[in-house]
């Protein structure tokens, strides 16, 4: 048997390390149990906005309730809120996507309709070209008409959609000399096709750009239309100028004229034009051209003189199989009856060139001269105004409407008139009479164009040009507005 025997020193200092370890367990006990309640208070600030802006999901904390009870209630709300919001945010996404995905259903299903062409004819009168004698100053002529009808079956169209179906013109081609013998020849020129500035040039009324005429050569369609659209568009054209006897450049009354030669080239598009964007979809491209050249015999009297040597059957419109792109320079100013100029060429048979050809006729828009380099040297008459006067038949000479494009009414000159000699007024028939034909489906709306006559005094005239008002900014913005036509 061993006996151990412990001092009372031993034994106090086992004591003295045992409440040393207690007092330092109690410490880092209710430190750390201070550093949770902190942690938890800044845990129910950190929610308490939270907690404001969303719905409450548990009742209000009794009273008796001690402040861990409380803290343990915050915490179950944080993550109830959590929970909600995330099921709000899985419930949008879900919705999107659905969203999403019946909307590409819809593009898919929804079919993209064409539209269809049901009747399309393009043809030429079979008859010869009249010629007029009676007046004693110039030799009229007119020419069958050219006519071309379509009826197109429009597809539906949702809300706020806007359409345009109509016809677009453009001249490729322009051959027009009166030659008066040896004293020399005239031509109706288009500086844009002469200096091959531009392939075409546009044949707009002028008033309803890009489109030929703004009649029955165009019909507006809006949405929304549930069915196809029935619309029927017509257009013709024909020539009906006048053609001085004399020289342009004369102040005698003299018959010179031996012949007339006249050879043009068109383009004529059937198209439906976005009229949100611009966009232009062409439908039908139709070329035809119009031939012309007529004889005079000056020892004959007047009344039979003039002989049409060309062929009195004109040719037929051809509806091509590929349709041709419509160029930039057709759809914006200037037109053919703004842009063409008289050229005399003094001491020249047809066919040669004059060293001092003179402008006897401006145009009515100066920017197509003042733009093109190719006419520099040109000479610039100044008898214009008589010319005027007398293919207006002795009326006012500011009257530059008749200049070129005046209509089958104007006149002839009278007797009395200024014996100045004049060159031709180049009239364009433009036979609007046609009412348009349209069928129209249920919640469907048509728009047709007014027709709204454009007064002289709209029209601001500026010292030495003949352009209205518009045409200047119109040209300037030429570029800016071709970036945003889109053609195909």
């Amino acid at each position: 048997m061993i006996t151990m025997v412990v001092s009372d020193d031993d034994v106090h200092k086992n004591e003295t390390v045992e409440f040393t370890y207690w007092l330092y367990y109690m410490t880092v006990y209710y430190v750390l149990k201070i550093i949770c309640v902190i942690n938890a208070f800044l845990n129910v600030q950190q929610y308490k906005q939270q907690e404001q802006q969303a719905v409450s999901t548990t009742t209000s904390t009794l009273v008796g309730m001690n402040v861990m009870g409380q803290l343990i209630d915050k915490a179950k709300r944080a993550i109830v809120m959590r929970t909600v919001n995330n099921e709000k945010l899985q419930q949008e996404q879900t919705s999107q996507e659905k969203t999403q995905h019946q909307s590409s259903q819809s593009n898919v299903t929804k079919p993209i309709l064409p539209i269809r062409i049901q009747e399309l004819e393009a043809k030429i009168e079979n008859r010869p070209t009249i010629v007029d004698e009676k007046s004693p100053a110039v030799l009229k002529y007119r020419t069958p008409h050219f006519r071309a009808t379509a009826t197109v079956k429009f597809p539906p169209l949702d809300e706020g959609e806007h359409w345009k179906i109509g016809w677009i013109q453009s001249c490729t081609r322009m051959d027009f000399f009166n030659s008066y013998g040896d004293c020399g020849y005239s031509s109706w020129e288009f500086p844009q096709l002469m200096s091959g500035q531009n392939p075409m040039i546009s044949d707009s009324d002028g008033r309803n750009y890009p489109f030929y005429g703004s009649k029955s050569e165009v019909i507006e369609i809006q949405g929304p239309c549930i069915d196809y659209t029935t619309l029927k568009v017509v257009m013709n054209d024909n020539f009906y100028p006048h053609i001085t006897w004399d020289i342009p450049t004369s102040n005698e009354r003299l018959s010179r004229l031996t012949s007339v030669k006249r050879h043009q080239s068109f383009y004529t598009w059937l198209v439906a034009m976005n009229a949100q964007n611009g966009s232009i979809l062409v439908l039908k491209t139709i070329s035809w051209q119009m031939n012309l050249e007529i004889n005079i015999d000056l020892t004959k009297p007047q009344g039979s003189r003039a002989i049409l040597v060309s062929d009195p059957i004109p040719v037929q419109p051809e509806i091509l199989k590929q349709n041709i792109r419509i160029p930039t320079c057709v759809l914006y100013p200037p037109n053919a009856n703004s842009a063409q100029i008289l050229v005399w060429h003094p001491g020249c048979h047809l066919g040669e060139t004059s060293k001092r050809p003179e402008i006897v006729v401006p145009p009515r828009c100066m920017l197509v001269l003042l733009q093109n380099p190719f006419y520099a040297n040109h000479i610039r008459h100044k008898t214009h105004t008589s010319i005027q006067n007398k293919l207006n038949g002795g009326n006012s000479s500011s009257s530059s409407s008749s200049s070129s494009s005046s209509s089958s009414s104007s006149s002839s000159p009278s007797p009395s008139s200024s014996p100045s000699s004049s060159s031709l007024s180049d009239s364009r028939m433009n036979n609007n009479n046609t009412s348009q034909s349209v069928t129209i489906k249920p919640y469907s709306r048509l728009i047709f164009p007014q027709n709204t006559a454009t007064s002289s005094s709209s029209c601001s005239i500026a010292p030495g040009n003949r352009c209205y008002n518009g045409m200047k900014h119109m040209l300037n913005n030429h570029a800016k507005l071709a970036q945003g036509v889109m053609v195909r």
